[in-house]
């Protein structure tokens, strides 16, 4: 697909209020408009069928220009949208009619007027007839435009997109990569972080506001996502456009704590909208692997190798973080009806009842999927039913981590290594290592909230039996911004880990006496309204949970 068609996608998405009201000055600027006034400056007011007023010369001659934008639901015009209340016909005719002056402008009211009607859609062959009669009738002199999605995308791609959006050849270079390489075997999207840091190093960390520069930086975010998007459609695989989303968000949430502008309504609107994208993306994905994934082993790739054994619990576990996420996040933003979260967590019970492989965790990071989803199961339980079902998820978990170790002397890999996980299917690697773990001091937490004294007994005999290190990571709280730096990386010096953890004898002991000396941190995310985005840093990084992720009952 060519730029111009993809930029017309782009374009079409804008809503009016918040995204095409925000961009729409920008290109005219870039198009040597002086614009006197946005949507934002007179919001509230009455805008008498104006929405940006600009003045620019036209052979000589200083001429005035009235804009009016319609987005979104009203982008393409009907019969119903021209003649309705406030519609396209009245709003004309308040902008002829309804007299501008602006005491910075000498003799504005003298300046000859121009009128552009500006909607990202088309106008119905039913209406055009009316339309074409009223613009003859109330324009007679031909002081009347139309700006259509397609005038638009053209004057997106050479006014904005060009000189604004992407502008630096690295950005379009590695644009362009990203777009060919999209869906190709093997792809880790590096090149998707590396592109959202350069937009982010453009703005700096002051904490002085060039609005220009944010809506610049918002819009190319925005833009970034939206194609990549597209493209993700197109190619039939949704990933890169969940990555893309997850990235942009993660460091845009980053740089907004690291300025310390979480209280800014202009940027957390902005960061909303990428939040919508990013809603939008989930759901995508989510529902089209949902038709597949509660059918029994609906997420085994039935093909004749025994990779397979490895590849399903790697699906498992990622998908079931993904889902979670998807629903933490939009009960966030949405009022989740008490029916509709009944149904999400029987589709949670039914995919670990059908896909045994969400309870044969490989990697010790699997304990961040682990206690997400025991978390969000634990928080909804309504009957005995739902019990026996997280009662359930605990208890094959730990059967498989016996079973494997038994079978292969082998507990889930330390370092996330998948590389020496794929060397490890039949004998275990050199580079396989699991004589640490985080994961299973998890489990045993977890057994002790359900009280489930005998598999307690059965995994502490098989870990002692192994000389497994037990351990529990701890954020340096005293020397670090933790929180901030766990939106940007992957934490790792800035854990201190507890090793060499001895097990209370029985599960009554462990739930007596087992204490985590942590303070638990006041999250800025939070107190904003996205604690939703610190389970995304998480998962995303896989930072493994802070001790007290599951509460309080064992941190001191």
């Amino acid at each position: 697909m060519k730029r111009q068609e993809i930029i017309k996608q782009y374009v079409e998405s804008l809503k009016e209020d918040n995204e095409l009201d925000y961009i729409f000055p920008i290109l005219l600027e870039r198009m040597g408009y002086r614009v006197l006034s946005t949507p934002r400056q007179s919001k509230g007011q009455s805008q008498y069928g104006r929405d940006v007023i600009a003045i620019k010369k036209i052979k000589g001659v200083s001429t005035l220009f009235l804009f009016e934008l319609k987005g979104f639901g009203s982008k393409d015009i009907t019969d119903r949208t021209l003649n309705e209340k406030d519609g396209l016909i009245e709003s004309l005719r308040a902008s002829k009619y309804t007299p501008y002056e602006d005491v910075s402008v000498p003799n504005l009211c003298n300046f000859p007027r121009y009128y552009v009607f500006v909607h990202n859609g088309l106008i119905d062959a039913n209406a055009l007839p009316t339309f074409n009669g009223f613009i003859k009738t109330e324009f007679p002199n031909g002081n009347f435009e139309e700006w259509d999605i397609s005038v638009l995308t053209t004057y997106f791609s050479e006014y904005l997109f060009d000189e604004t959006l992407l502008a630096d050849d690295e950005s379009y270079r590695l644009f362009k990569k990203i777009l060919v390489l999209l869906d190709g075997e093997g792809n880790t999207f590096k090149d998707i972080s590396s592109l959202i840091d350069i937009q982010l190093s453009k703005i700096g960390t002051t904490k002085k506001e060039n609005k220009r520069i944010l809506l610049n930086m918002f819009a190319t975010l925005r833009l970034i996502a939206h194609m990549i998007h597209f493209y993700s459609i197109e190619c039939g695989n949704l990933l890169p456009a969940k990555y893309c989303i997850d990235t942009i968000i993660l460091k845009t949430w980053a740089w907004i704590l690291r300025t310390k502008k979480e209280k800014k309504t202009f940027i957390i609107n902005h960061l909303n909208c990428l939040i919508g994208l990013q809603i939008q993306i989930y759901g995508e994905y989510i529902n089209k692997i949902l038709s597949v994934v509660q059918y029994p082993k609906g997420l085994f790739c039935f093909e004749p190798t025994d990779s397979e054994y490895m590849f399903y619990p790697l699906r498992c576990y990622d998908f079931l973080g993904d889902l979670v996420y998807f629903y933490l996040l939009t009960e966030s933003f949405y009022n989740i009806s008490k029916q509709e979260q009944r149904n999400r967590m029987e589709i949670l019970k039914n995919i670990i009842e059908n896909n045994n492989a969400c309870t044969m965790p490989l990697l010790d990071t699997h304990s961040i999927t682990i206690q997400i989803v025991f978390l969000y199961m634990y928080k909804y339980v309504e009957n005995q039913e739902d019990r026996n079902s997280l009662g359930k998820y605990l208890i094959y978990t730990v059967i498989n981590l016996i079973k494997r170790y038994e079978k292969q002397e082998m507990w889930p890999e330390m370092y996330g290594n998948l590389m020496a996980l794929a060397k490890s299917l039949y004998v275990r690697d050199d580079d396989y290592h699991c004589e640490s773990s985080l994961l299973l001091m998890v489990i045993f937490e977890l057994l002790s909230y359900l009280n489930l004294p005998n598999f307690y007994s059965v995994l502490k005999q098989k870990v002692e039996e192994s000389g497994v290190n037990l351990q529990v990571a701890y954020p340096i709280i005293d020397e670090f911004d933790i929180e901030q730096l766990l939106f940007e990386k992957r934490l790792n010096n800035e854990l201190a880990v507890q090793t060499n953890i001895k097990l209370p004898e029985t599960i009554k002991d462990f739930q007596n006496n087992y204490v985590k000396k942590y303070n638990s941190i006041e999250y800025r995310s939070d107190k904003a309204g996205y604690y939703f985005l610190r389970v995304l840093a998480h998962k995303y990084y896989e930072t493994d949970l802070f001790p007290d992720f599951l509460g309080r009952t064992y941190c001191k």
